[in-house]
């Protein structure tokens, strides 16, 4: 007699075994990105730009800004807070514009001089920062009127208007004089940033009373850097850099 064969197993095609798997897998990834596709997305801040603001910088470049008690000397320490202020202005807002004037000459006419109009151009910015030259005594009086009289000229009439000061030696003018300027600032809507490099005994009350007459809603600050400071360093944390989400000055015309 002829055993019987015992029944043949159905073997099942290798490519199913793993494709099972598989199904699972890409199941478990559909679950898992279906979940995360419910999740509320993330908020993610748009980068701050703010408001359209037309700037001048009045350098101090009278003698005593030589003196070596800001390495390597008061002079050169204003140039790099001038480039730093400069390039914060540039990335707050594309459309800015910053212009240069020296509040310190020599020779026939001395006085304020304006080295750049208010301008995008960075190249020029810069050079007139690095060109500026040094000699005579400072005229703060007559840097701001020439400040304001730039910014009344410039070609973008809107925005707000800033007059940054460096100011590295002793200020002659009273401190009638200078309240009667920050006045006229503030009726033009020019807000000011004074920055003191050495001289505080002297020029301290006189600056901080043409702060407080330029001041207009917490728009204008002073900031007084010791010697031995590196004056970046201040300047990076304050509200000159930091700026305002409101725009400090307003954009009346001068």
């Amino acid at each position: 007699a002829v055993a019987a064969r015992p029944p043949r197993r159905r073997r099942r095609a290798p490519g199913l075994l793993a494709r099972a798997p598989a199904r699972r897998r890409r199941a478990a990834d559909g679950a898992e990105s279906a979940e995360v596709k419910k999740r509320p997305p993330s908020e993610k801040r748009a980068p701050t730009t703010m408001p359209l603001e037309s700037t001048i910088l009045c350098l101090d470049t009278s003698e005593y800004m030589r003196n070596g008690d800001f390495a390597p000397s008061r002079m050169e320490s204003q140039q790099d807070a001038a480039n730093l202020v400069v390039g914060a202005k540039m990335q707050q807002n594309p459309e800015n514009t910053v212009g240069v004037l020296t509040m310190a000459t020599v020779g026939t006419g001395a006085g304020a001089r304006v080295l750049a109009s208010p301008t995008d151009d960075m190249g020029k910015i810069l050079s007139s920062l690095h060109d500026a030259p040094v000699g005579g005594r400072l005229n703060f009086v007559e840097g701001v009127q020439v400040a304001q009289l730039a910014l009344k000229h410039r070609r973008n009439k809107n925005g707000g208007q800033r007059v940054v000061l460096f100011v590295g030696s002793p200020v002659e003018a009273e401190a009638k004089a200078l309240v009667k300027v920050g006045k006229g600032l503030k009726k033009n809507n020019i807000a000011v940033d004074v920055v003191v490099l050495g001289e505080h005994d002297g020029n301290g009350d006189k600056l901080k009373e043409f702060v407080d007459a330029a001041n207009s809603n917490d728009s204008s600050n002073l900031i007084a850097i010791p010697a031995g400071v590196v004056p970046s360093d201040v300047l990076i944390s304050s509200p000159v850099i930091q700026g305002r989400s409101d725009g400090g000055g307003g954009g009346g015309e001068a």
